[in-house]
């Protein structure tokens, strides 16, 4: 069966406009009333069902799969000149936490978009590992983050700044007074995880293990920032490195470094790209600088 496509583009604007007369206004051309109805009831006898009730306008069951069916194309022709004419132009995808994307990326992307205004930039909040896989499969070119960074030789990572391990609790929480990493201490404490399966969870239960405990979780969740809404509300303490100071102070919350335990890398990753390199190299530049700008919000 050969269905004409400008039958279906018709369609389209007649079933989102619900009526013939509507269309005429929103179709992106000159085209009469009379026109469309000849070539809408050609589409419903090619089809042999009838598309939708004419009055009052009512899609019929067919005409709703129709729609469904026809929509996604119509609505992707909207953007896709745009996306054609943008792949001969050099894109940074990044990858980062939401709390990087949230804080941090506003303040660096504006001088890069200026010395590199032909450069499309995109920035995509992943957690964990995601990110990772995301560039060694080339989906992102850039990833910031505090997870250990793949063991790939095709994977370039700059070392950032350098992060503690903390416990976070709310003011006035017992362990601001006394704190030890002991058996007694900790046996009854309730976790918010943060990330479970990865990063600080993985050191925790680690550390954990060796005191005979398995951490129990009040709350999981990907977002520090959610994390530390739970933690304010007594749902349990934190471990993770150490927030910014201004969330929490935000929070009501107080982070207790624990100085035995091994520190966290924050990293910029990428893999070597020769039409993003320079691109990187300025995003690397500014990070650096901003880093040492911002250097009260964890030390």
């Amino acid at each position: 069966m050969n269905i004409n496509l400008h039958h279906l583009e018709l369609y389209y604007y007649v079933a989102e406009a619900q009526g013939i007369s509507q269309a005429v206004k929103v179709i992106p051309y000159p085209i009469q009333q009379p026109a469309i109805s000849q070539q809408i009831i050609s589409l419903e006898k090619n089809l042999g069902v009838r598309l939708f009730e004419r009055r009052p306008f009512e899609l019929t069951e067919a005409g709703r799969v129709l729609l469904d069916t026809v929509a996604p194309f119509m609505e992707k022709l909207s953007s896709i000149e745009d996306e054609l004419r943008g792949l001969h132009r050099t894109r940074l995808r990044i990858g980062c936490p939401a709390l990087i994307s949230d804080y941090y990326i506003p303040e660096l992307l504006p001088g890069l978009m200026e010395d590199f205004p032909d450069v499309m930039t995109q920035v995509f909040e992943l957690e964990g590992n995601d990110p990772y896989r995301r560039l060694l499969a080339r989906d992102i070119d850039l990833v910031i983050s505090s997870e250990p960074p793949p063991r790939s030789k095709a994977v370039i990572t700059h070392e950032v700044l350098t992060l503690p391990f903390s416990i976070v609790v709310p003011e006035g929480h017992p362990f601001i007074k006394e704190l030890k990493w002991e058996e007694v201490f900790l046996m009854r404490t309730k976790w918010v995880a943060l990330q479970e399966n990865t990063g600080g969870m993985v050191r925790l239960a680690e550390e954990l293990k060796k005191l005979t405990l398995t951490p129990s979780y009040s709350a999981a969740t990907t977002s520090i920032t959610t994390a530390l809404k739970y933690i304010s509300i007594g749902l349990g303490v934190g471990f993770m490195i150490k927030p910014p100071k201004f969330l929490l102070k935000q929070h009501g919350l107080v982070a207790l470094p624990q100085k035995h335990l091994p520190t966290a890398d924050l990293s910029i990753s990428f893999m070597h790209n020769d039409k993003t390199r320079p691109v990187i190299d300025d995003f690397l530049t500014r990070a650096q600088k901003l880093i040492v700008e911002r250097r009260g919000d964890f030390l």
